[in-house]
């Protein structure tokens, strides 16, 4: 009894490797799933067997990526939710919010503006969940100079 539940245990474990790292579809020069060992998930587009073009990236932290992919990385429009609830939607370069976008935080604040390397950097709107709104230049995320302020008549 104890050899065949050995051998049961044993065939387990190699079925359930076979349910990671995998691909259903076509992961080389398609449309595919690939779930990776970690439980990582892509659904998309594949080119030369690398993420090309639109598809969905989740994390096993629960963050998830939609939108375009250029050589297996995040390059153009995208939109990334964060695992705690904070959504970053507009544009990416090398896999960094870098270019024009919305950072929306989970708390109701809001950025809208230019990014750089994943940081407010430029000319940008912050608008508080308060209602009160923001306009200056951003650089590493810090405001280094305030154009204007809208507060929220109480």
């Amino acid at each position: 009894m104890k050899t065949k539940f050995l051998i049961f245990v044993i065939a387990l474990a190699f079925t359930s490797a076979q349910v990671y790292s995998q691909c259903k579809g076509n992961c080389s020069d398609g449309k595919g799933v690939y779930t990776f060992d970690s439980g990582e998930i892509y659904d998309g587009t594949f080119v030369n067997g690398k993420f090309n073009g639109y598809g969905t990236y989740t994390y096993k932290s629960g963050a998830k990526y939609v939108g375009n992919f250029k050589e297996g990385i995040r390059n153009g429009k995208g939109t990334y939710t964060y695992p705690t609830g904070d959504v970053y939607d507009g544009d990416f370069v090398d896999g960094m919010p870098t270019g024009k976008g919305t950072y929306t935080f989970s708390n109701g604040d809001k950025y809208t503006g230019d990014f750089q390397d994943g940081k407010r950097h430029g000319k940008g709107i912050y608008s508080f969940a308060n209602g009160t709104k923001q306009t200056g230049l951003f650089e590493n995320s810090v405001l280094i100079e305030e154009i204007s302020i809208e507060r929220k008549p109480r």
